[in-house]
């Protein structure tokens, strides 16, 4: 009985240690292209907003990437985690989806009262 109670702690508890932590989920087109980033943050009780419009202004520091998206009449500026992504695939969000000039529909979090979107998919158009 002694030796039992330790086995099974060891079985129940393994995979929990065994489990992988949660990456963003990338969609290619046929060609090999990026067209759709999510699950980029977890979940949380802020307000979502949706955007779309042309990626403009696009800077990356550290693991944020953030650019400012819109038309004539409205620009936000959203802000990428970059932590949650693949390695091999954050040069590929660079090169192929958040490039200058390019329509882009933006789903986040509003948590901040400047205006800031904190993305949690990006979809390209």
């Amino acid at each position: 009985m002694k030796k039992l109670l330790p086995l099974m702690l060891v079985l129940f508890s393994a995979p929990a240690f065994g489990q992988t932590s949660d990456l963003a989920s990338a969609t290619y087109a046929n060609n090999g292209k990026l067209i759709t980033l999510t699950n980029i943050l977890g979940l949380s009780d802020c307000p979502t907003k949706n955007v779309t419009g042309k990626a403009k202004k696009i800077k990356v520091r550290g693991n944020i990437a953030t650019f400012r998206l819109g038309g004539r009449d409205e620009k936000i500026n959203i802000e990428v985690n970059l932590n949650r992504l693949a390695p091999a695939e954050r040069r590929v969000v660079l090169l192929d989806m958040i490039r200058s000039r390019y329509f882009l529909r933006v789903a986040g979090y509003a948590c901040t009262p400047d205006g800031v979107i904190s993305a949690f998919s990006i979809y390209r158009e």
